[in-house]
């Protein structure tokens, strides 16, 4: 079984608790205190394994699209289409990564008074959130079919 396999069933389930602890975080100020930690643990972890699964997504994309050169075929439309489409969950999780290490430690650090920056964050955080857990829903829609393209057809 090759490696991204592993690691992107990892991934879609880190990326989107990630960004429900981070949504949770924006519009629950009173449990900030609580979830500072496991928002910024969960969200090194999904930043790691979406990392991760993009690089070892590329090399298997590599292996496979040489092996159907060699047969003078090609890759099937949803390989073609994941292979391209997953640098969306990369890009927001990056993204997410970002905005939760800037803001948890002064725009939405708990206790701090709500002020108008605050408020300003909390709401692009909990945008960058369900941008993540779209992102993962596409993508995760993409490897389903790019999987069962490869599968041979049953009646």
């Amino acid at each position: 079984m090759p490696i991204h396999v592993v690691v992107a069933h990892i991934a879609v389930i880190l990326a989107p608790i990630s960004a429900l602890l981070a949504l949770a975080y924006a519009i629950w100020p009173d449990a900030r205190g609580r979830l500072r930690w496991p928002l910024l643990v969960a969200t090194a972890a999904a930043l790691t394994t979406v990392i991760s699964a993009e690089v070892s997504g590329s090399s298997l994309y590599h292996s496979l699209d040489a092996a159907a050169k060699r047969s003078a075929t090609a890759l099937p439309r949803p390989v073609f289409a994941h292979a391209h489409g997953s640098g969306l969950l990369s890009l927001t999780v990056v993204g997410l990564a970002a905005l939760v290490a800037a803001f948890v430690w002064r725009l939405l650090s708990p206790g701090r008074t709500p002020d108008r920056a605050g408020r300003v964050a909390a709401g692009v955080l909990a945008v960058a959130a369900l941008a993540t857990i779209i992102a993962t829903g596409l993508v995760l829609a993409q490897a389903i079919a790019a999987v069962w393209a490869q599968q041979p057809h049953v009646s």
